[in-house]
């Protein structure tokens, strides 16, 4: 049964992200680089926070306080990759990456991408390169962050906005958005083999705007289409990375989803702005939790991104951009167990570890 509307509060400014998120619209801030020293726990937890342009590090189990990193002056960060200790940020509409290494806290390099490039969404190739998605030019840029050099650019689709990586294989979600930022028909997938950085296959989904993906127990890519906004249209394609192509897809998913993980359990959790947290399950098609039953946060019914960490944990971001907002650490039951400050608009939330001091 629908909750009384009095009840279904809204945190600060979520519909204005909605939008702006969809048309890239660009963003601006600053964040002081000091703070506390780095968590000297072995396992972190990284938000990426888009209007403050920073990086938020905390320690799992952790009492220390989280350290705050500044990425850039400026910039619309909505994505990051990380790998070990190093973080790559691509920085939105200033076409750059810039690479922050956790172990020392600090911004080791700020690497320039074509003019009007767009980066959004990046995946480490190996343990130097990652690839970065450049939307505003319709091709990928391969990136050494060790070194600081940009190897190559290669063109795909239209708009692409996310990259994920598994088996060998770079997959490329193209959204394939015209000028008016709307989408023209079905996203695509650009495949690349890694090791020749040849294009293998493009995939035409059954569905617009593919933005965020996560790899299942079976080996499958599930990829969150999170349509038009405002349009209720979000689904999910399954995709088989060995044949390549869509082999499922699935309806259900609200409007506008955002980037997917999976559970401990095997089961697909998919935040947005709009509902909260649903759960589905990828054996038998059916939802856990469907829009209409979401999880919500704190009594609110949205959620910018989520995550787990190494004890299988659920993680849900604040989607608070008038100010400071919190990552939440959800019980079993859901309700939140632990409230840790992060920055102003969190988008994305990724767990690693570091080496101990």
């Amino acid at each position: 049964m629908p909750k009384p509307a009095v009840l279904r509060r809204r945190w600060p400014l979520i519909d204005s992200l909605l939008v702006a998120m969809t048309l890239m619209l660009a963003v601006a801030g600053c964040s002081d680089s000091s703070g506390p020293e780095l968590p000297s726990a072995r396992e972190v937890g990284v938000v990426l926070n888009s209007v403050d342009v920073s990086l938020t590090v905390f320690g799992v189990d952790s009492e220390q306080a989280p350290l705050t990193i500044g990425l850039a002056p400026d910039g619309s960060p909505v994505s990051m990759a990380v790998r070990g200790s190093l973080v790559a940020v691509p920085l939105g509409l200033v076409p750059a990456v810039a690479v922050v290494d956790l172990t020392t806290g600090i911004v080791t390099r700020t690497i320039a991408l074509p003019e009007g490039s767009g980066a959004t969404g990046v995946a480490f190739l190996d343990d130097e390169r990652v690839m970065v998605a450049n939307p505003g030019l319709g091709s990928v840029s391969i990136v050494n962050v060790v070194d600081g050099t940009v190897v190559t650019t290669i063109d795909v689709g239209v708009f692409p906005q996310g990259v994920i990586v598994h088996q060998g294989r770079a997959f490329v979600f193209n959204a394939e958005l015209g000028a008016d930022f709307l989408p023209t028909g079905p996203g695509t997938i650009t495949v690349f083999d890694i090791a020749s950085l040849a294009v293998i296959e493009t995939i035409i989904l059954s569905a617009e705007n593919p933005s965020g993906a996560a790899v299942g127990p079976d080996g499958r890519i599930y990829v969150v289409n999170a349509g038009r906004s405002f349009g209720n249209d979000g689904s999910v394609s399954v995709v088989d990375g060995s044949i390549p192509g869509e082999v499922e897809w699935h309806g259900g998913f609200g409007d506008f989803p955002g980037a997917p993980a999976f559970g401990p359990e095997g089961d697909l959790y998919v935040p947005a702005f709009s509902f909260g947290v649903v759960i589905w399950r990828p054996g038998t098609g059916r939802f856990v939790r469907a829009t209409d039953d979401a999880i919500e946060p704190e009594g609110v019914p949205s959620a910018s991104g989520l995550g787990f960490d190494g004890a299988g944990r659920l993680y849900t971001l604040r989607p608070d951009c008038g100010g400071p907002s919190a990552i939440l650490r959800l019980a079993s039951t859901f309700e939140v167990e632990a409230t840790i400050a992060v920055g102003i608009c969190p988008i994305s939330v990724a767990f690693t570890e570091i080496p101990e001091e």
